[in-house]
């Protein structure tokens, strides 16, 4: 795929993403951005790395150049991923930031090698619980987080607090977690097996959103659109929900309990933000969001 065909399909996303936003000026300014960093940095020409979602991402010699957009209203949250990277660079557990551009939203990273997914490794859902929990551990292990990465509380939660504001006890419950503690640390905020690369005979974390705040909000992978469906008997589904919580916390070191009322907080948030755009969602989206009622049920 050539980088103009990349960053029209990126547009596509995009106008999903944040349909206010003016995805002309984004891709002109991403497309920008990148003729500067390739004569700035001296690379080799980029060539594109399928799979991004929301940045332009490309591969140049033995490193790969990543784009995130501005002008949208996760922008800030975006800037701080070279931040992120650089506070866990001492855990191994990221790939080296070799260089940034445009206040962070311009990165050249380390290219990990193979780079193959947990996702196509062919391990078992326990084994993948295991080995991202384990990247959790080491990343919250890095120490206090760089003021520069935003508290989660402020505007990375607003989605979830509109999606649970017909529920006030839901919402009272997320407001108590959301806030500030004196052990927060930085926070992945969206670690599952596609984003955890092979390097070596190692795992790798690649794109953090790169927020403050309590480590058991790191459960992502708990409700990972992959992870295996709950059966329907109530009882059953209880069972397995509660068994790869356990599993997951112990890697990652996180209280169980904790962990369990994040993530159920975030699978309903998530579903019901699903609910609101109607027709409009797409089906998988859809189911997706029946498997995370039931999974926030089988844990209440």
């Amino acid at each position: 795929m050539e980088v103009a065909a990349q960053l029209a399909a990126l547009r596509r996303r995009w106008a999903g993403y944040w349909p206010s936003a003016d995805t002309s000026a984004i891709a002109a300014d991403v497309d920008a951005r990148l003729e500067a960093a390739v004569g700035a940095w001296d690379l080799a020409a980029p060539q594109p790395l399928p799979g991004g979602h929301v940045a332009l991402v490309l591969v140049t010699g033995d490193g790969v150049l990543k784009l995130n957009p501005r002008g949208h209203a996760d922008a800030a949250e975006l800037a701080g991923e070279g931040a992120a990277l650089a506070h866990w660079a001492p855990s191994g557990a990221v790939p080296r930031l070799l260089a940034s551009r445009d206040d962070g939203f311009t990165l050249l990273l380390e290219r990990l090698r193979p780079g193959t997914t947990l996702d196509a490794a062919g391990l078992s859902w326990d084994e993948r619980l295991t080995a991202t929990g384990a990247l959790a551990a080491r990343l919250h292990a890095a120490g206090a987080a760089p003021d520069a990465c935003p508290h989660i509380s402020g505007a990375y939660a607003r989605g979830w607090r509109e999606a649970l504001a017909r529920d006030p006890a839901a919402l009272a419950e997320l407001e108590a977690l959301l806030a500030a503690r004196d052990d927060d640390v930085l926070l992945h905020a969206d670690l599952h097996g596609g984003n955890v690369l092979r390097a070596g005979d190692g795992w790798r974390a690649i794109d953090p959103h790169g927020v403050r705040g309590d480590r058991h909000a790191d459960v992502w992978a708990l409700i990972d659109p992959l992870a295996p469906p709950l059966p329907a008997d109530p009882r059953d589904a209880a069972a397995q929900a509660r068994a790869a919580i356990a599993t997951y916390a112990a890697a990652a070191r996180l209280a169980p309990e904790r962990a369990t009322a994040w993530a159920r907080l975030r699978a309903r948030a998530e579903a019901l933000a699903i609910d609101a755009d109607g027709d409009r969602a797409d089906p998988h989206d859809r189911a997706w969001a029946q498997r995370l009622h039931r999974f926030a049920d089988a844990t209440s």
